[in-house]
């Protein structure tokens, strides 16, 4: 009986070991892989942020008088466009009173302009011309700053009647109409709210203890609801609020399915960086309270090792357990492994250090 057993093994052996390589190939799990690198990371602390426009202001108007046409809430605008109209049939009287004060001051000009020639040529031989020519030249020279005075009130005029059409400063949405058509505005009566929903950013309140360990420039993660980004500090405003004892930060704003207001949680350093091993956040299998990773061996074959998980970086994050740096470690196709698996590698992401 167990020679028998013996001759079956033998023969199973021989028809394992005569399948092409081919065949074992197929056999193989397809993965996706990348290294394990050192980085220096800090302790974080996860801090409350907002998304918020960089370009949200309060548009009002200008000048006084009554309001003939506004935007709709929700129309779209790009600079220079027309978002509200005040009438400005006033102006217009006063524009053509403004040149007609001009227009008379001017044909004075030109009459005493004539006058000073005339006389100019008689007080070479008639002293009383000259005296006379002395009294004209004077009050033409007034004229002269009166006509500049009336040029100045004339481009007043158009400055102001430029300023009834209220124009967008940027490109932007209205998201608010505080004021309707035929209400009489006083200057500086906020007219409507315009927001640039494509120009983001978002907004930290952090404690003042964070200051000493972040930096315009540092990278920071940022996550929401139901996704995640890596994006740089653009600015830390280093005045705590004296009630609060919180600073501002202001962090760039790629491109997301997020929305203005909307909440967000951001890690910031809390503490002096430290050299530590790290590996893809994807490359980490959680399943039954275990925490684990796959590595490859020479002989293609996944070893499963157990880790603890520690600080982020980015897409990576810190662990301990038996890997080194430069290990090879399994970042998709892990879920369905078993220890000691052949796998077969599809695709490499080597980390740059």
């Amino acid at each position: 009986m167990k020679r028998e057993l013996s001759e079956i093994l033998f023969i199973a052996f021989f028809l394992f070991a005569s399948i092409p390589a081919s065949a074992q190939e197929k056999q193989a799990q397809a993965v996706e892989t990348s290294n394990a690198r050192t980085e220096m990371l800090s302790p974080a602390i996860w801090v409350p942020g907002t998304v918020i426009s960089r370009y949200d202001s309060r548009i009002a108007a200008e000048v006084a008088g009554k309001l003939i046409a506004v935007a709709e809430v929700g129309e779209r605008f790009k600079t220079g466009d027309t978002l509200a109209q005040i009438n400005d049939r006033e102006l217009q009287l006063q524009l053509r009173n403004n040149r007609s004060q001009k227009q008379r001051l001017q044909s004075r000009f030109d009459y005493l302009q004539r006058q000073v020639k005339r006389l100019g040529r008689l007080a070479k031989s008639n002293s009383a011309a000259e005296a006379e020519l002395d009294q004209l030249s004077a009050e033409r020279d007034m004229l002269t700053q009166d006509l500049e005075t009336a040029n100045v009130a004339i481009a007043r005029t158009l400055y102001d009647t430029e300023r009834t059409r209220i124009v967008a400063p940027f490109d932007g949405v209205v998201v608010e109409r505080m004021q309707q058509p035929g209400e009489y505005l006083s200057q500086a009566s906020e007219v409507v709210r315009l927001v640039n929903t494509d120009e983001l950013e978002i907004r930290v309140q952090a404690p003042l203890k964070v200051a000493r360990h972040v930096n315009a420039g540092d990278r920071v993660e940022v996550k929401g609801r139901e996704d995640s980004i890596v994006t740089e500090v653009r600015a830390v405003v280093p005045v705590g609020d004296d009630n609060s004892r919180m600073l501002q930060l202001r962090l760039h704003m790629k491109k997301s399915k997020w929305i203005i207001g909307e909440a967000v949680r951001i890690a910031l350093s809390n503490g002096q960086a430290v050299k530590t091993l790290t590996v893809p956040r994807d490359a980490l299998v959680l399943r039954n309270g275990e925490t684990y990773l796959f590595t490859i061996n020479q002989d293609n074959q996944a070893r499963r090792v157990p880790v603890s998980s520690g600080e982020g970086a980015g897409s990576y994050v810190s662990i301990t357990g038996d890997v080194r740096e430069g290990d090879t470690v399994i970042v998709r196709g892990a879920e369905r492994l078993q220890d000691g698996a052949l796998v077969k590698i599809i695709k490499t992401d080597i980390a740059s250090h």
